[in-house]
């Protein structure tokens, strides 16, 4: 009994002693970056939310003390590095872009991209490639954007009238949001669609849809932490409830397709047409691939104006600034997408809200293909790599009082600036670190393929509607919330409710 016990307890110790040899072998092999102490189970998920702190903020107070690079365990599985500094981000997005194209998404997401076989989800390769000439060589091509002006203007002015509506109705007050998200469904479904496409119930079901796959993305990252939780019946009740919101996009954009496909006189520079021209390309690649398009346009666009009219609301001389800029091209009614170029200051609010409010400021997370460096660190294959748009945004080291509203750290020969440069120590380098720290639309290789349009729309939209209204608080000196939510993006806590008074 003694031998075998014996036996038995030097089984376990040489057991124990190859597991510990292996684990410190991957360990060195891996030379993680430094970090903060991570506990069992948790990992660091203890020090993401310190005061109800947002994970992005408790992320760049720790970079502070870690470095532009570190470690964190989001939970007690493998270790993500996360980038803080815009010279360590050009190296993950731009120079070594091939060695972290890959994603690593939300478990919860597969269901609304088709197992992730979407322009965003999918790693590059030929079947990406595609999808992203496609996009750009029909749907989003100078011709087909030119051909949409006299809508979009059309959809403004819209607008406009809706909002004059419910002021007339709520004593001068509106709820902006709403109105910014169903006029961009609508030039979404333009480009998705025709020129012809308009359905007001199609719209606001498509924003209803949206609003829950935002909800469910963000349940999905916890649920990825916690792998278990798939499997215990009374807790997976949120992908019983994905599924039923995989069937409404299905329902909502299947009638599309049919009658694309039935008419005899399609529209063949909308993104449908492309990918039905795709031969290999099932149906759920389709509906998925337009769905994304909503997606990713709809609440960008929209929440980047709310919050420059938050921020415009809170400084009035900024927001006069933008009036007087807009009045001196000469226009009483509408500002055309042509003049829009021409509105030096409205485009630095937009960079400058873009700035403050990225609106995914940890970006998309990256995957490393295969081994490889980082700053001459070793990065194992599959390390998630997740870039902080926000650290790098509010780096004291690039913009002088990043904390505050100041548009004219873009305008070059400001007095705010140095040499122009809109930030601390002025020159040619340092307006290179302004320009690779400001990538709320990353970088590379996949870099958002619509992202000149999102601007031009943000901007045309602010600038329509600083020279319609005058906006200010609901109540006078009670300023616009400004508290911060994040989900699948980067939303104000408190929607955005104003007073406005016709200018004209």
């Amino acid at each position: 009994m003694e031998v075998m016990l014996s036996i038995l307890v030097g089984a376990v110790m040489i057991l124990v002693h190859n597991l510990w040899k292996r684990w410190s072998v991957a360990l060195e092999d891996m030379k993680l970056p430094p970090g903060p102490r991570k506990l069992p189970i948790i990992g660091n998920l203890h020090q993401l939310n310190k005061g109800g702190e947002l994970i992005h903020v408790a992320l760049a107070k720790l970079a502070q003390e870690h470095g532009k690079m570190m470690t964190i365990w989001f939970g007690g599985g493998q270790p993500s590095i996360v980038v803080s500094h815009h010279e360590v981000a050009w190296e993950v997005l731009v120079s070594k872009a091939a060695d972290y194209s890959s994603r690593t998404l939300p478990y919860m997401s597969k269901f609304t991209s088709a197992d992730w076989q979407t322009l965003a989800t999918s790693n590059l390769g030929p079947f990406w490639q595609t999808l992203r000439k496609g996009l750009q060589t029909t749907t989003l091509n100078p011709h087909t954007i030119s051909a949409q002006v006299q809508l979009q203007e059309k959809d403004i002015t819209s607008m406009i009238l809706s909002f004059k509506e419910e002021a007339c109705l709520n004593d001068g007050i509106v709820e902006p949001l709403i109105p910014l998200r169903r006029t961009t469904v609508q030039l979404i479904g333009r480009f998705c669609f025709g020129p012809e496409f308009k359905n007001n119930e199609f719209v606001k079901e498509m924003d209803s849809v949206i609003e829950d796959t935002i909800r469910l993305t963000g349940v999905g990252r916890l649920i990825d932490i916690f792998e278990f939780i798939r499997y215990i019946p009374c807790l997976n009740l949120p992908f019983k409830e994905a599924y039923k919101v995989k069937q409404r996009i299905e329902g909502l954009i299947r009638p599309y397709i049919d009658h694309h496909k039935s008419t005899k006189s399609p529209c063949h520079s909308c993104y449908l047409h492309f990918l039905l021209s795709q031969d290999d390309f099932g149906e759920g690649v389709i509906i998925f691939n337009l769905f994304e398009l909503f997606l990713l346009s709809v609440d960008s666009t929209s929440n980047a104006t709310a919050w420059a009219l938050a921020f415009l609301i809170h400084d009035e001389k900024i927001q006069q600034k933008v009036y007087e800029e807009v009045r001196e091209i000469g226009h009483r009614e509408i500002v055309t997408i042509e003049e829009v170029s021409k509105l030096k200051y409205v485009n630095a609010v937009v960079k400058e809200t873009i700035r403050m409010k990225p609106i995914a400021p940890l970006a998309v997370p990256h995957q490393a293909v295969r081994d490889s460096k980082l700053m001459g660190t070793k990065v194992k294959k599959g390390t998630p790599v997740l870039v902080n748009l926000y650290a790098m945004h509010y780096d004291p080291s690039v913009w002088v009082e990043p904390s505050r509203f100041m548009p004219e750290r873009f305008l070059v020969g400001h007095p705010n600036n140095d040499n122009g440069s809109g930030g601390g120590g002025g020159g040619e380098d340092h307006m290179g670190a302004m320009e690779r720290s400001l990538i709320p639309f990353g970088a590379g290789r996949r870099i958002c393929a619509g992202m000149e349009v999102a601007k031009l729309q943000v901007a045309l939209t602010v600038a329509n509607l600083v020279n319609s209204f005058q906006w200010s608080s609901v109540v006078e000196g009670q300023l616009p919330d400004l508290t911060e939510d994040l989900t699948f993006i980067l939303r104000m806590k408190t929607p955005l409710a104003a007073r406005i008074v016709p200018r004209h």
